[in-house]
């Protein structure tokens, strides 16, 4: 069933070229938004509205069209005679031979049209013109050079997506025009409009343009396989970390977690080359000797940071290597913070040093554990004289098995100063202790556990 057409021979001719009735476009001659008819537009309306020079008129385009066209605002790069020629040159390429030029409207901006002989494929006409564009370095995109049809986005299976809908051409008062090969106004109304486009459409060759279409909806399906997904938008965060560098105060702490995220995870390093890492990037990020008001602790926070990211991530392509686990860093310090403090009220009780008073008290353990007064106010039931006592030691006698079942451990010893070795499953450090040199793998002097035993992560930069 067919709507019935305007009786006018030209108009037929505009209402059957532009024939998708569906999501019409339209908005006040004198300016305002765009807004989409939800209604369809019949051959008749759309020839009265057209006429109608209070209303601008536009229409989308359905599964398959008769023409392309481009889109050039009077302030793109390419609104001038050799911006176009690239364009034409272009698209040349695939078999667009031919065109038509129009003023779009009293703005001064361009419609490039391109008719074609016969109905094509409207996404696959979509994909060859951005790829063939973009691969001449022409910036496809609105205000610059902009594509009817468009690659329109996927909708879901209970809904319809329509391509972007454009102002039809020479419609009265609207400003638009036919162009010369100069770019100037020239006299012209929709007949000649429509000779120069049975001249044009004759000329395309059909022989090029036909795998055109085919090789750029190729093209697209296989960029959109290949668009980065989670993994991809993580790395590209980081980079913006990383390139971004300090740009204020208090940022210390976020900025050495994403290094540290960055090494372990897609460089590959861990425990102390990670560290190592972290630290020289640091240093060298921007704003660090503006912004940075940690200066002095960033080999101690490397150093913590490369612990943590070691036992929580795996390098990128490998398998896991962490257990569930909801211990966070600040766990980790607070777990550190408390051994030490037992083994200095442990080492000072031995010796018969360990002050009554809670001053001198607190004293001696800020010195002998390296830490802080607030930090020992938050572990009070380690060291306070109202919350602490001493464990009396047995006096050695000979040893017997009951004795040595109530006689209690040693106190933890103090963390070496060496280089420490994860371990796995349990990933916990170890100091590092030389092996013989028969025994290390290549022959030489070594360390226990050898190299790293992650494989380099792909993907370097």
């Amino acid at each position: 069933m067919f709507d019935p057409q305007p009786t006018n021979p030209t108009a037929r001719r505009l209402t059957c070229l532009f024939d998708y009735k569906w999501q019409t476009i339209e908005r006040p001659e004198s300016g305002g938004d765009w807004k989409t008819n939800k209604y369809p537009m019949r051959p008749r309306s759309l020839w009265t509205r057209w006429q109608d020079a209070a209303t601008i008129i536009g229409v989308r385009f359905g599964t398959q069209t008769r023409y392309a066209m481009v889109d050039i605002d009077i302030g793109s790069d390419y609104h001038n005679a050799d911006g176009l020629r690239t364009i034409q040159d272009a698209l040349e390429m695939i078999g667009l031979v031919r065109s038509v030029l129009v003023r779009s409207s009293w703005s001064g901006g361009w419609h490039l049209y391109f008719p074609l002989p016969e109905l094509v494929s409207s996404f696959s006409l979509a994909c060859s013109l951005k790829h063939t564009l973009e691969a001449q370095g022409i910036a496809v995109k609105a205000g610059q050079c902009e594509l009817f049809p468009n690659i329109k986005p996927y909708g879901k299976p209970w809904e319809v997506t329509e391509y972007n809908g454009h102002r039809l051409p020479l419609q009265p008062g609207s400003g638009s025009c036919l162009l010369d090969h100069n770019q100037n106004p020239t006299a012209g109304d929709l007949e000649r409009f429509f000779w120069q486009w049975d001249f044009a459409s004759k000329a395309q060759d059909m022989e090029l343009l036909g795998p055109a279409l085919e090789q750029g909806r190729e093209l697209q399906r296989k960029r959109k396989r290949e668009r980065p997904g989670k993994v991809g938008q993580w790395l590209a965060d980081l980079r913006v970390e990383l390139e971004t560098g300090w740009t204020g105060a208090g940022q210390t702490n976020a900025l050495l977690r994403a290094i540290a995220t960055h090494g372990r995870v897609f460089e590959g390093l861990a425990d102390d080359e990670l560290a190592i890492y972290i630290e020289q990037m640091a240093y060298s990020r921007p704003g660090y000797h503006e912004h940075c008001n940690h200066q002095p602790q960033i080999p101690k926070k490397s150093k913590a940071w490369a612990r943590w990211a070691t036992r929580f991530y795996w390098p990128m392509g490998t398998p896991p290597k962490r257990e569930v686990s909801t211990v966070s860093i600040n766990d980790e310090r607070r777990h550190d913070a408390r051994q030490r403090i037992q083994w200095a009220v442990s080492q000072l009780a031995k010796a018969g040093q360990l002050k009554d008073t809670v001053s001198h008290r607190l004293a001696q353990l800020c010195q002998l554990a390296k830490t802080s007064a607030q930090t020992l106010y938050k572990n009070l039931d380690l060291w306070h004289p109202d919350q602490w006592c001493v464990i009396p030691q047995p006096e050695p006698v000979s040893p017997t098995k009951e004795a040595c079942k109530e006689t209690t451990s040693d106190p933890p010893k103090p963390l070496p100063d060496g280089p420490l070795h994860t371990l796995p499953p349990l990933l916990r450090c170890r100091p590092v202790t030389p092996l013989p040199k028969n025994l290390h793998p290549r022959g030489g002097e070594g360390v226990l556990g050898g190299e790293r035993g992650f494989p380099q992560a792909e993907g370097r930069y």
